[in-house]
């Protein structure tokens, strides 16, 4: 889920960003370093407090460049649940400090300037969800769903850890192409694979997955040209698409960010050949859907992906969910949290995404309170780490079914959840039940 609140505030935010990393500002004073139990001595951590930092994404700060996105109250929603979570013992007997610090995503220091105050002044023991996620493993500080996975889900050689819910690409493609296999997705099929040169690695890890699986794959094609010029990528994808139809190739896998690439040279070429294809990276693919104002469904009808984490509006029914937006309610009458569109509904007002600060929330929560009530009485960055690790078979707010973490896995495995695009709506629908694997 780590990836679905990223919807349209997201891109935008990166794009305010370029490079970014950031400074904050707010919080609560300033504080020593802690003792834990057994005569440890952790940061931010006591016999009876907990010290957890949360730097938030300020969208108010985009109103001045004039965007206006509103995915909720994430001072409100965070304070609503974590006051809950006090009030019923906390994490193992320790109260949770929280120190909530709005980040402009309009400036590329602002995120490193609230990981300096929560760290060193503040004095936190975990971050969660930050904008800019390395800088808190640099100091040693675990990171709740920061997002830092990259393609293989190794953590950064020396850092704390980033856990993380959902798997990276390396891990989850094949998990993927396997469901679609069992699909009959592929069966009897030429199969293309259609990549972009920043996709070279997670390529490989298609064509491994799909020669194991027993998949015609008659050629691998990369599309060269530079990410700035559009011109040139119409051109090399209309020479693939011709090279495809050529060799027979009736079904194509778009590679990671290809997956938004493939479908954008066909219509902008508008290609006659326009076979089934299988996007691998739901990501890409929804912000194309996401950033065009009237999709040509030519291209997209014949699609299939899919997601590892359920979609914002299927996550809003999962009673553990709908209890965190009872409790922020309830503290906060006058907040406004609105209920996810539904998928086959075509979203008018694509500003307002309010219930994704409380479905974040209460599953970035979440997840801490596991890992950190499985590290038990003599909580450290180590201990922390290890219980993370050792998670299985563990049901989030929202998560859909278990998910697991593994030995010196940061992230989870758990379902997929097959996609295809809905015409009318314009949108890509997800299942609800996990396909076979």
């Amino acid at each position: 889920m780590s990836r679905r609140r990223v919807i349209a505030a997201g891109a935008a935010a990166a794009a305010v960003l370029a490079a970014g990393c950031g400074s904050g500002g707010g919080g609560a004073s300033p504080a020593t370093t802690t003792s834990g139990t057994a005569g440890a001595t952790t940061r931010g951590v006591t016999a009876s407090t907990i010290r957890v930092g949360i730097p938030y994404v300020d969208l108010a700060a985009l109103k001045s460049l004039g965007i206006n996105l509103n995915q909720g109250n994430f001072a409100h929603v965070y304070t609503a649940l974590i006051d809950n979570m006090n009030a019923h013992g906390g994490v193992d007997g320790r109260k949770i400090v929280p120190y909530i610090v709005p980040v402009s995503p309009t400036t590329t220091t602002a995120a490193l300037t609230a990981c300096t105050q929560l760290v060193q002044d503040d004095q936190v023991f975990v971050a969660i969800n930050p904008l800019s996620p390395e800088c808190y493993l640099e100091h040693q500080t675990p990171v709740i769903n920061g997002g830092t996975l990259g393609t293989t889900g190794a953590p950064p050689a020396g850092s704390a850890v980033d856990f993380v819910v959902g798997p990276p690409p390396a891990v989850y493609d094949p998990l993927q192409l396997a469901a679609f296999a069992k699909q009959g997705v592929f069966k009897g099929k030429k199969v293309g694979l259609y990549a972009d040169t920043v996709d070279t690695s997670e390529l490989a890890v298609v064509q491994a997955s799909l020669k194991k699986l027993g998949v015609d794959v008659v050629q691998s094609a990369v599309n060269s040209a530079p990410s700035t010029d559009q011109v040139a990528a119409n051109q090399q994808g209309a020479v693939i698409a011709e090279r495809f139809k050529s060799l027979g190739v009736d079904e194509v896998v778009a590679v990671g960010g290809a997956s938004s690439g493939w479908p954008t040279v066909l219509e902008n070429n508008q290609s006659t050949y326009n076979p089934p294809w299988v996007a691998t990276s739901a990501n890409d693919l929804g912000g194309l859907v996401s950033s065009k104002t009237a999709n040509d469904p030519t291209y997209l009808k014949n699609l299939l992906t899919s997601s590892a984490t359920l979609t914002n509006y299927q996550a809003w029914s999962d009673p553990a969910i709908q209890k965190c937006v009872s409790i922020v309610r309830k503290a906060y009458p006058s907040d406004v949290i609105i209920s996810p569109p539904p998928p086959t509904t075509l979203v008018t007002n694509t500003s307002d995404n309010s219930y994704v600060s409380v479905e974040a929330a209460c599953e970035d929560l979440a997840l801490f309170a596991k890992i950190a009530g499985a590290a038990g009485k003599n909580l450290t960055v180590a201990s922390f780490t290890q219980a993370g690790y050792g998670l299985r078979n563990v049901t989030l707010p929202g998560s859909g079914g278990p998910v697991s973490f593994g030995p010196g896995q940061a992230y989870t495995t758990g379902p997929v959840f097959v996609g295809t695009y809905d015409v009318s709506s314009k949108q890509i629908v997800y299942s609800s039940k996990p396909a076979a694997t």
